[in-house]
């Protein structure tokens, strides 16, 4: 038997986060009943493999939800680089803002589990939240190398937290839309303007 199958399963093969269907699998369970009712037993069962197969590559829940967020949300690691600071944050909020959109009720649900479960926080802010700065991160250097921006920009670090805080207020605080018209005056006038700053 190859490592990472199971020889009763009837189902795709479990290989840690190379099975994104499991991981899919994941994710619908959390939207369906939240994360306090999820159970190992009920994501071996839809996958139809054992939980034997599940935990020898997840030790628990809190880190199969957690390896599923991550391949959700590998989009927003990869930046697009499209020759400009202005047009590789409009593509990362693109992204950002599209992923909001389509996980605002799994991203509430998580919200609220996180405030009862200190190792699913621990392990969503340590391995799934430092993404997006990865992502924020790597345009920040592309600026700079351009040029576009001073060097010391990379060291603001609350400029990592800036782009993603105002698109998921927009989307959950405020049930408004991030269309192209909000990504650009949020590029234009907060985002671009914040990296040019030239400390005294």
């Amino acid at each position: 038997m190859a490592v990472g199958t199971d020889p009763d399963r009837t189902g795709p093969p479990v290989c840690g986060e190379r099975n994104p269907e499991l991981l899919e699998i994941v994710i619908q369970l959390l939207r369906e009943v939240g994360y306090d009712r999820m159970t190992i037993d009920a994501v071996a069962a839809r996958a139809r493999v054992s939980k034997a197969t599940i935990y020898r590559h997840w030790p628990g829940k809190a880190e199969l939800v957690a390896a599923a967020l991550r391949h959700r949300h590998v989009a927003v690691l990869v930046p697009a680089d499209t020759g400009s600071l202005r047009g590789d944050l409009l593509e990362l909020l693109r992204t950002t803002a599209a992923i909001c959109t389509a996980d605002s009720d799994l991203m509430q649900a998580l919200t609220l589990a996180m405030r009862t479960n200190p190792e699913l926080a621990h392990l969503i802010r340590q391995q799934v939240m430092p993404g997006g700065r990865v992502a924020s991160v790597a345009i920040v250097v592309r600026a700079a190398a351009r040029g576009e921006i001073p060097a010391e920009a990379g060291e603001r670090d609350l400029f990592h937290d800036l782009a993603p805080a105002m698109v998921m207020s927009r989307i959950l605080a405020h049930g408004l839309p991030a269309d192209d018209t909000f990504l650009t005056q949020l590029v234009d006038q907060v985002l671009i303007p914040v990296l040019r700053y030239r400390s005294a």
